[in-house]
C-alpha cells in the first residue's frame, strides 16, 4: 500500500472556492440580500418609533449612524446627488437630539424633521442597493474613525453648551 503524499510546505492550506465569482462586481442587492434587508428593516423600525414618539436613544443613534454612513458614501462619490438630503437630515437629527436632552430623552420629531430624515433614509436605501459590501464597510470604518478622533463631528451636548453661552 502506498501512503498519501505529504505536502512540501507545512503551512500549506488550500485556497477557498468562491460560490459566485461574479458576485464581487455587483451591489449589495444580490449577494448580501438578507443582510441588506435586515439593516433596512432595523433602520425603518427605528424611524417608525421615532415618528410615533416611542423612540429611544438607541434608535436615535441607529438613525444617526445610517445618516452618517450615507454622508460619507456621498463624499466617496456614491450617490453624491444625495448630499444635501443627508445634510438636512443631519441638522434635523441634531435639533431632535437637543430637544430630547431638554425633555429627559423623549424623542419627538416635528413634521419638517420627519420629512428630512425620511427623505435621507430613502436616499441611503438607494445607495445601499447600488453599492458593494466592501464600500459600506469602508464608509462605516470612516465614520468610526471620524467619531473616535472627533473629525468633522458635532456633539449634541457641545451644541447645547455653545447655545447657552
Amino acid at each position: 500500500m502506498s501512503r498519501p503524499k505529504k505536502p512540501r510546505n507545512k503551512a500549506y492550506r488550500p485556497k477557498g472556492a468562491c460560490d459566485n465569482p461574479l458576485g464581487i462586481f455587483g451591489g449589495m442587492g444580490d449577494t448580501h440580500r438578507d443582510h441588506l434587508r435586515r439593516i433596512q428593516t432595523l433602520n425603518h423600525l427605528a424611524m417608525v418609533d421615532l415618528a410615533q414618539g416611542r423612540g429611544t436613544r438607541e434608535q436615535w443613534n441607529r438613525i444617526v449612524g445610517a445618516i452618517n454612513i450615507a454622508n460619507v458614501m456621498c463624499e466617496m462619490g456614491i450617490g453624491d446627488e444625495f448630499r444635501q438630503a443627508t445634510i438636512d437630515a443631519r441638522d434635523a437629527l441634531l435639533e431632535l437630539g437637543k430637544r430630547a436632552v431638554r425633555n429627559d430623552d423623549h424623542f419627538v420629531c416635528t413634521g419638517a424633521e420627519l420629512t428630512a430624515i425620511n427623505h435621507a433614509l430613502d436616499c441611503h436605501d438607494a445607495q445601499l442597493e447600488n453599492v458593494r459590501a466592501i464600500d459600506v464597510d469602508r464608509a462605516a470604518d470612516e465614520v468610526a474613525r471620524r467619531v473616535r478622533h472627533r473629525i468633522n463631528s458635532t456633539s449634541v451636548m457641545r451644541e447645547i453648551r455653545r447655545e447657552a453661552a
